[in-house]
């Protein structure tokens, strides 16, 4: 047990302290300036994992009548600094609250203002913080390396604050994510049994692609950042219906694919890549909370759908574990980046 095996455990106490201090007032002048046709668009804008946590309140926002544009900081910064408007709702994410690329669209648009300024952050002290309109801080707390409960409270806050910008039910949505704390200190409880499963699952193999649709995509992209930080693994993660447009080539003996079922939706499409994964001789590992009677699946706890994002980074949490033990190096120790990024 070292630090960043620490700090996955701690995720369900951290998320329970994030969703106990939700401010669900906090939104309510950007819900009048909806309503009054105050903004012109959304932008919403990170780097890393909280870019990546940004995903599911990005599509739960495109319900609204306004357009919604989910933007790499970077290319925000440097390409696409016109979309900023005066009448734009500028939603930026950082857990540190200093990335490097924030800090300078903060002063870039200092000269030309956006409507309003809503920040999602664990260091209220930050540059980020202290710029924004409103602040919803995410109360991860204390985090060693590699992002974990700052992913998960940056995930569950920006879904909470979806919901209501939405039109939802955030009372809700509230209750379904502290169901879902419970559930994953269910899982984490017995985490080391979940090592050893997906062990015994995944085998050996030469190639691993991490695939999934919609909301999943957080965890696609969140689980493949992860494996190459904690365990130094270069998997990829990639949609499920781009995986088709090429990819699928990959398919031969010695291919595995950690295939995420996500919303019921699209998750027969999703199975059905994983079957003609494996018809073609690869091997396709069904995540997802039941049991597939055809393909060998990793388990999930059970939430609501809201909440399924939360549930499926833990088996790629999991994975960086396993994969750090197979090469017999500390999961989670940086050797090149620091836990903040200060330099383009």
């Amino acid at each position: 047990m070292n630090a960043y095996s620490q700090d996955i455990l701690s995720q369900p106490e951290a998320l329970r302290e994030a969703l106990d201090h939700y401010p669900l007032a906090a939104l309510e002048p950007i819900l009048r300036g909806l309503n009054e046709q105050a903004f012109d668009r959304i932008l919403m804008a990170g780097m890393g994992a909280s870019f990546n946590a940004a995903y599911p309140a990005y599509l739960q926002l495109a319900r609204l009548p306004i357009p919604v544009l989910m933007i790499n900081a970077a290319e925000l910064l440097h390409s696409l600094e016109s979309l900023i408007s005066a009448r734009t709702l500028l939603w930026l994410n950082s857990q540190s609250g200093h990335s490097v690329e924030l800090v300078r669209l903060l002063e870039q648009v200092q000269t030309r203002p956006p409507a309003c300024i809503l920040a999602s952050v664990n260091d209220q002290a930050s540059p980020l913080a202290q710029a924004a309109d409103i602040c919803l801080p995410i109360y991860a707390g204390a985090e060693a390396t590699v992002s974990t409960k700052t992913y998960s409270n940056m995930l569950a806050v920006n879904t909470l604050a979806a919901t209501q910008l939405s039109g939802g039910n955030a009372t809700a949505a509230l209750a379904e994510l502290q169901a879902a704390a419970a559930a994953m200190a269910g899982y984490l409880d017995d985490w080391q049994q979940h090592v050893h499963t997906l062990d015994s699952l995944l085998g050996d193999f030469e190639n691993l692609f991490i695939l999934g649709r919609g909301v999943s995509m957080s965890s696609v992209w969140n689980g493949a950042l992860i494996c190459k930080e904690a365990a130094k693994c270069a998997f990829e993660g990639m949609h499920a219906a781009d995986f088709r447009h090429g990819p699928l080539e990959l398919a031969q003996p010695g291919f595995t694919a950690l295939v995420l079922a996500g919303s019921p939706a699209t998750a027969g499409l999703n199975r059905e890549l994983a079957l003609d994964i494996a018809e073609y001789g690869g091997r396709s590992l069904w995540v997802d909370s039941v049991p597939d009677p055809q393909l060998p699946t990793v388990l999930l706890p059970k939430t609501s759908e809201l909440a399924r994002p939360l549930v499926e980074i833990l088996p790629l949490q999991m994975l960086t574990l396993l994969m750090a033990g197979r090469k017999n190096i500390q999961a989670g120790q940086f050797r090149h980046i620091s836990k903040i990024t200060t330099k383009e």
